[in-house]
């Protein structure tokens, strides 16, 4: 595996709590003080007109690579040992880890919180990927990998789970956090891009979450 030690660099200045994961009707919870609260990611999801929750193979497979590159990441970050199996899925995610850790980690000067459980109050829940420092700015990123690029539609509702949980960070931490950011390595060609919202377009996108909160507490009612 490629990875380094980069203690000089993570410097984890929160506690967060672990909460167990419950899935009921296809919808995620987390559970909080005995009770459950719907995920940022479910919620986001009811809202969509066309719901289509059966994957094929070639969706499972991507699912599964989001999830060991999410893991390979985190161990890159906070300096864990895992273990990685020798197959294709895990190849490909290695190597989408590394297009991220070779291009984009450069322009982060401070790695603070990764694969956090964060919530407000008990409204919603979500796990961010990583909260650094880039610039001087408090920043919340999400990590993603994909055979295309994302469509505006994809891209809006990546970056209201992002407001989401600086909404909930905020609250919880009275931190300020001030910009957004998509971390894309693209799958086959493993190329790399950074997706930017700043703090007046994240305070947009802040607004376009609260709309998604409302519906999810008016139809569940």
């Amino acid at each position: 595996m490629f990875l380094k030690n980069n203690s000089h660099l993570y410097s984890p200045s929160f506690e967060y709590n672990e909460y167990d994961v419950i899935k009921q009707n296809n919808f995620r919870y987390y559970k909080i003080k005995e009770k459950l609260v719907p995920s940022v990611t479910s919620i986001i999801r009811l809202s969509r007109l066309n719901q289509n929750d059966v994957f094929s193979n070639s969706q499972a497979d991507s699912f599964e690579i989001g999830n060991l590159m999410h893991e390979i990441l985190d161990s890159y970050v906070t300096n864990k040992s895992i273990n990685v199996n020798d197959n294709r899925n895990s190849q490909i995610a290695a190597k989408l880890s590394k297009t991220i850790i070779d291009n984009i980690f450069p322009i982060i000067d401070k790695f603070i919180s990764s694969e956090a459980i964060i919530h407000e109050g008990l409204k919603y829940a979500g796990r961010l990927d990583l909260l650094a420092e880039i610039d001087g700015k408090l920043t919340i990123i999400d990590y993603k990998s994909s055979f295309r690029k994302k469509s505006s539609f994809l891209i809006d509702e990546h970056f209201q789970q992002l407001a989401a949980y600086a909404i909930a960070h905020d609250k919880m931490f009275d931190t300020k956090i001030e910009s957004a950011k998509i971390f894309v390595a693209y799958k086959g060609t493993y190329d790399h891009e950074i997706i930017e919202a700043d703090s007046e377009l994240l305070s947009k996108y802040k607004l376009m979450w609260a709309e998604k909160l409302n519906y999810y507490n008016d139809v569940s009612v």
